[in-house]
Order: C-alpha cells, then sequence, then structure tokens
C-alpha cells in the first residue's frame, strides 16, 4: 500500500490579506457550460447567443471524465475541442475544471476500494457525486492521470485561460473512514508531533477516560456517539487532517497544471465545509472561487444581509474572489426549493457580489438541464431552450459589465468596521465543543447585519490580517484562540483602533483544551481585567440579569460573566440581577491611541446598539453615505478611483438625495449635482476619480 503524502509547500501566488484584488487581465463574465448534456442541433446557436448577452468566458468539463477518460488510459476530448473552437469563433474563452467530483463507473467497478466510508461503515455507492475517497492513492493516481492528459492536451490552447480544481469539495458530507483513511490519519498525527507518541498524549490529553496511547497506529478516526463523547482534542486533529487530505488532494492536479502554462489561472469553487481556505489549499491557487447561490436565504427581508455577510466573509479568507458558480434562476433539489428571483433581481444580486469582492463572475447554468439530480435547478434558459427574460437580463448586465468590469479590477472593498471570521481551526473547535451556545459565525453575522443595516462601512477580517484603517474591530466569543494573533492586535490598538471582545474569547488553547491562566487567557493584559464567575444565561430559567450600558438597560444574552477590572480599566457597562448586581459587565481599557471593551456576555444586536453611541464617539465612526433604509451602499478603492455601488433592496422605489459625484458608468452620465430614483432592485455604480477625490467629508 502507498503511504499518505507529507505536507507541502504551496505552488501558487496567493497572499491572504483582505484587500487583495485579483490579478486578471479582464473581468470574466459567463456561464456555466455542459455541452456534453446536448446534441449537436441543440449546441449549434450557443456560442452565438452567448456573444450576443456579453459573455466572454465559459467552465466547463467539472463532471465529463467518463466522457474524455470513456476506458482506463483511453481519451477522447473530441467534444470539448469542437466546444471550445465553436466558442472561440465568437470571442468567448474556455476554463476547464478536472472532472475529479464525479469519478467514472469503470474506475469505481474495477476499484469499490475507492469509495469513500461513512462513520456507520457503509461504503458509498455509484451513482452521484464526490463518492470517492481524496486519501486513497489509486484514486490520486487516476485524478492525476485525467488531469495530466486534459492539461497536456489543451497547454498550447489559447482559447483556455485557467482551470478549475475539482468541484465543491466536502459539498454534501466530508466523514471518510475507510483503510486508507486510519492509515493517512495515523501518518498525519506522527507528522504533526514529529513521531513522538507522547507529545500527541500530552497535547489531547489522553488521561481522562484511560484513552493514553503507545503508539500512532492505535489511534482510529473518531466516530462520535460511538458509544459517547469523543476527545475534543482528538475530534479537532481530525478535522485539520480533513482539511490537509484535500490540501494534498488538490496539490496533485496544480502540480501538473502550474509547469505546463504558467498563465493558467488555478482556483476552485466553494466555500464549503472541513476545508482550510487561509491555509495551503488557498495558499496553492490564484485566488479562491465563492460559489453565491442567495436564494439559500429564503427570507426576503434577510436575504441581502446574508449574502453581505457571506460574501465578506468570502474575502476574509485571501480577498477578492471570482464567482465560479452565481444564482440566475430558482434552485431546487429532489428535496426543496427555492424562489425565482424577480425581474432585475439577478441584476440586482450580480451587483452586490461585485460590489463586495467579486472580480469575475459566471452564472449556474446557461441551460437547464432535463435529466439527472438538478432537474429543476434553473439556468439562463428554460428547459425548451427558448430564451426569455433571464436570458435579456443577462444581457442587459453583460452591456453594463463591458463598462463597469474593466473599472472594478485592481480595486479593494473599503472597510471602517469589521467582525472577526475566516479561521478554521476556530470554528471547528467551536462547532466540536459547543456546549449548545451558538456558532461565532452567526453572532458575527448578527454584529455585521447591525452596522449593514445601518449604513456603515463594515467587512470581515481575520484577526491576523491587515486591521490598518478598521475603526472598530469585533472578536465574537472565539473560545478557540492562537496567542500569535494577540501581537497583531496590539498594534491594531496602540494605532487607534477600538477592540471589542465578546465573552469566552480565548479560554481554549490550540489544542481545543481550556487553559490554565486567569480568564481571559493570552488576552489578559490587553484587555486590563479578569473573569472572576461566569455561566449560561438561560431566560427560562427565571434568573434574569440585565446590563446597564449608558443610558441603555439590555438583558444579557446566552452567558454572564462577573469581570474585575484592573486598576486604569474602566467600567462601561454593570450587571443588575441576583448576585451579580453591581458587578463589571463591560470593562474598557485605553491603549496607546485606541482602546479595548471586553463584554461579559453575548454581543446580540440588543448589546451592539447599547454600546454603539460609544464605539461610535471613541473611534470616529461615520456611516458610509446618507442613504435611505433598504440601501446598500458600498465603496470599492484604489489610488486612483473610487466606486460607489447604491444597491436597492427595498421592495419600492427609493429616491436618494444625494450621491457623490462622477459617472454613473453604465450610463456614462454624470451625477451628483442631485438625487436619483432606483426602483426597485435598482442598482447604480458610481466612479470618482482622483480629481474629485476628497470633496466629501462622507468619502
Amino acid at each position: 500500500m502507498k503511504t499518505y503524502p507529507g505536507a507541502f509547500i504551496p505552488t501558487g501566488r496567493t497572499q491572504l490579506c483582505h484587500r487583495r484584488p485579483l490579478n486578471v487581465e479582464k473581468f470574466w463574465f459567463g456561464v456555466c457550460y455542459y455541452p456534453e448534456h446536448w446534441d449537436p442541433a441543440t449546441r449549434e446557436g450557443d456560442a452565438k447567443m452567448m456573444a450576443k448577452a456579453g459573455v466572454n468566458v465559459v467552465r466547463m468539463a467539472e463532471f465529463a471524465w467518463d466522457l474524455m477518460e470513456p476506458g482506463e488510459g483511453r481519451f477522447d476530448f473530441s467534444l470539448f475541442d469542437e466546444t471550445i473552437s465553436r466558442l472561440a469563433g465568437h470571442g468567448i474563452s474556455t476554463v476547464l475544471c478536472t472532472p475529479t467530483a464525479a469519478p467514472p463507473r469503470w474506475l469505481t467497478f474495477a476499484h469499490p476500494e475507492i469509495l469513500r466510508t461513512d462513520a456507520n461503515g457503509v461504503r458509498m455507492q455509484h451513482g452521484s457525486r464526490q463518492h470517492a475517497s481524496y486519501a486513497h492513492p489509486v484514486f490520486r493516481e487516476h485524478s492525476a492521470r485525467i488531469t495530466r492528459a486534459m492539461a497536456e492536451h489543451y497547454r498550447d490552447n489559447p482559447h483556455v485561460v485557467g482551470w478549475q480544481t475539482d468541484n465543491e469539495i466536502y459539498c454534501h458530507f466530508h466523514d471518510d473512514h475507510g483503510p486508507e483513511m486510519q492509515v493517512a490519519f495515523c501518518e498525519f498525527l506522527r507528522r504533526k508531533f514529529r513521531s513522538d507518541i507522547g507529545a500527541l498524549n500530552r497535547a489531547w490529553g489522553t488521561a481522562f477516560w484511560a484513552q493514553t496511547y503507545g503508539s500512532f497506529e492505535q489511534i482510529e478516526t473518531p466516530r462520535p456517539g460511538r458509544p459517547t463523547y469523543c476527545n475534543p482534542a482528538h475530534l479537532l486533529d481530525y478535522a485539520r487532517f480533513l482539511s490537509d487530505v484535500v490540501e494534498n488532494f488538490q496539490h496533485d492536479q496544480v502540480a501538473i497544471l502550474r509547469p505546463l502554462n504558467p498563465r493558467w489561472y488555478v482556483f476552485h469553487n466553494g466555500i464549503m465545509p472541513k476545508t482550510d481556505y487561509r491555509g495551503p489549499f488557498t495558499q496553492d491557487l490564484d485566488f479562491i472561487g465563492f460559489d453565491i447561490y442567495p436564494f439559500f436565504s429564503h427570507e426576503p427581508a434577510t436575504r441581502a444581509a446574508s449574502h453581505a455577510f457571506n460574501s465578506d466573509r468570502a474575502r476574509s479568507y485571501s480577498g477578492n474572489f471570482i464567482v465560479p458558480e452565481h444564482q440566475s434562476g430558482m434552485g431546487s433539489q429532489a428535496n426543496y426549493g427555492q424562489n425565482l428571483p424577480e425581474p432585475g433581481e439577478m441584476r440586482k444580486l450580480t451587483f452586490a457580489s461585485i460590489a463586495r469582492g467579486a472580480d469575475s463572475l459566471l452564472y449556474f447554468r446557461w441551460r437547464t438541464c432535463r435529466f439527472g439530480a438538478e432537474l429543476y435547478w434553473m439556468g439562463i434558459l428554460d428547459h425548451d431552450n427558448v430564451p426569455r427574460r433571464r436570458f435579456g437580463e443577462l444581457g442587459q448586465i453583460g452591456r453594463e459589465i463591458a463598462a463597469i468590469g474593466p473599472r472594478v479590477l485592481g480595486t479593494s472593498v473599503y472597510l471602517d468596521v469589521a467582525v472577526a471570521t475566516g479561521d478554521y481551526d476556530q470554528r471547528e473547535a467551536h462547532d466540536i465543543f459547543s456546549i449548545g451556545l451558538p456558532r461565532p459565525d452567526s453572532i458575527a453575522e448578527g454584529i455585521h447585519r447591525v452596522f449593514w443595516e445601518g449604513g456603515y462601512a463594515v467587512g470581515a477580517v481575520h484577526p491576523n490580517d491587515d486591521l490598518s484603517g478598521i475603526k472598530v474591530y469585533f472578536i465574537p466569543h472565539w473560545a478557540y484562540f492562537d496567542p500569535a494573533w494577540v501581537p497583531n492586535l496590539e498594534r491594531f490598538v496602540a494605532a487607534g483602533g477600538i477592540l471589542v471582545i465578546g465573552a469566552r474569547t480565548a479560554t481554549r488553547d490550540t489544542n481545543n483544551n481550556v487553559v490554565a491562566e486567569t480568564l481571559p487567557g493570552c488576552l489578559r493584559g490587553l484587555v486590563g481585567a479578569t473573569v472572576e464567575e461566569y455561566g449560561m444565561e438561560n431566560p427560562e430559567g427565571g434568573r434574569v440579569k440585565k446590563i446597564t450600558i449608558g443610558e441603555a438597560s439590555v438583558q444579557g444574552a446566552t452567558w454572564s460573566e462577573w469581570l474585575e477590572p484592573d486598576a486604569g480599566t474602566g467600567v462601561a457597562g454593570r450587571w443588575y440581577g441576583r448576585h451579580f448586581t453591581g458587578k463589571a459587565a463591560v470593562t474598557v481599557k485605553s491603549s496607546g491611541k485606541g482602546g479595548v471593551y471586553y463584554v461579559g456576555t453575548y454581543l446580540s444586536p440588543e448589546v451592539i446598539q447599547a454600546l454603539m453611541p460609544e464605539l461610535t464617539r471613541k473611534s470616529g465612526l461615520q456611516k458610509l453615505w446618507p442613504a435611505p433604509g433598504g440601501v446598500e451602499v458600498v465603496k470599492r478603492h484604489s489610488t486612483d478611483r473610487q466606486l460607489w455601488f447604491f444597491i436597492n433592496h427595498a421592495d419600492q422605489e427609493i429616491i436618494l438625495d444625494s450621491v457623490p459625484e462622477g459617472i454613473e458608468l453604465a450610463s456614462r452620465e454624470a451625477v451628483g449635482k442631485s438625487g436619483m430614483r432606483l426602483p426597485r432592485h435598482g442598482v447604480c455604480v458610481i466612479e470618482r476619480k482622483a480629481d474629485l477625490l476628497g470633496k466629501s467629508n462622507n468619502e
């Protein structure tokens, strides 16, 4: 049996910074295309229609392995050769995908051992997708062969501009407990702990429940509930291992693609569970892809805010992104269905995605499929191939992208308030041992929504990223906390930033064990206070405690901590109720030019609103632009220009009293001397060049 390969050095060029634009020569605007689903007569007019709508790129082949390699080592690329050539004749480039998310039946029939095994020991079967084990050496050998065959065949084709690796890794499920995964997990642990089983036992705390291991071979992949709770450190390293597996699997492909044509863009599409997108997986790529389906949020009243947060969270991994799949119609699988985007809504959500970091965008899909597991996952064209409203809207967007796209490239999303997101270990550590508390990302989304609805330039940033220019930064209850992040936070505060830390932060270490230090652990010096008592805050228990913050009185949310401030640390809020009455609930410590607030409860919207007057006063935070409620305002900027996006999410026409002075890019008309009407689902994008910058205090 082949051994599992060790860690690798990423070959890509990705820098992990939320401000990083994509390094592409044009704004890629297109559709996902599946020529293998259609007969020649149906395909005949596709390229001409796409070009008419302004499409300049398609993405193909992610599920076509069986056609390109109908038998082992026997290749046939004729369908895609013909399709690429026809598209190129209309000025349309191609992004190809490695087709490894759906291995062919001849492979799974000959090698059933490559199929994944779930936690109950049940082996997956052919007939869906993502059924092969990413760690199995036989599957990896075949995956590398089809990748190399495709890459060598298209290495000199000028119309192939990039590659997507696999497709939505871990989209449906992630567990894999087959024999090869057991071997791979042992080797991962041996590598991590440098062959020292004693170091593993100490890190995992295996003295609890007689778990001490005598060798790495004794360790199994953990299966919760068999019979009861698993070791949280064991589970965290298993989560890290799952990401490591796909990092290495993808690297096999990237290492083949890069040398054959260094000009190709290489990316993956997601974002899905059990993959660390701030680690080697993304560092190995040119940029990350984020598949955007806003209608998974079923409530129109919350959809726009959710879309904004999800886009910002995607950007927190490594910067601006490509959208390989953007929703264009109703989405559905066998057991669910979503609403149909209304007239203008596809356009609105497209520009909302671009505003918040999309530097290229493709719609899923060109034509709705008549068979298979996505019968009613609607594309630009309906099943009957008749171009209707969505095709007309695509054409409008295509014309506008021709004007707006080139101006977007090279710009970053401006923000001056942010929430911490984007850390894989933190998220996994919470899910492993949540004690019934909400996910930090759920709290982050709530904080984000308060500022988004308030018209502030809010975003999402990892605590080890560039925090310069941010005025207020929130860390929403990150129990898992790496002490290596502390110096960056100290610099942020010293330079004038206001840091707000939620309860329970820095209570667990990088092994997911509780820290030995007095809480808040490694943040103790920065916070300037200690946690004397803590516990759940369950309103149904009848022991309600409230917090007074300035003139406001709010109920403690989810969790309560009694704080003891150090000398020189102030109290910004106190408890009222039970034995916590009079104790500090919110502390504030000045440091350098900034300050640190520690909040001894969960950062609910009510708590944030109570803190808002003091936070805005101390930070100088202002709304990005005075606009009515329901209008999303986003600014993208570079050294020589600003792009202002005004997006109407209200269910009615909105009148803007004022907009920045500049050029509305779609119409090329000068604006700013008076207000503007935005129809329902309306969008306008205004460019201000260097000679106009700084003319308003709002900018």
